[in-house]
């Protein structure tokens, strides 16, 4: 049995690599509608930021210092609408 060896320009290998990461990301994201078994929305950085009214570098702080739970598939950030909720509670007593 014979192993070949085939060579690729980093051009083309770092698209390829694109592109899994893509497939990557969706394939998440589809398991993560599926919300593991509960009836419980999902959100992803972008939208809590914008339900929070905080910027990207304020969520990560927030998750460094596990303010905000949240579930990282990948290199996908998700936060579940009832700890999001949780968190509001906590702040606004």
């Amino acid at each position: 049995m014979s192993n070949t060896v085939v060579v690729v320009d980093d051009y083309l290998f770092n698209k390829l690599m694109r592109k899994i990461d893509q497939i990557n990301d969706k394939i998440d994201s589809i398991s993560i509608e599926k919300n593991d078994g509960f009836k419980d929305r999902w959100y992803v950085t972008e939208e809590v930021c914008k339900l929070l009214n905080v910027s990207r570098r304020t969520l990560q702080t927030m998750r460094d210092n596990k303010v905000i739970a949240f579930k990282k598939t990948g290199r996908k950030i998700y936060y579940k609408a009832s700890d999001i909720e949780a968190y509001l509670e906590s702040i606004n007593g």
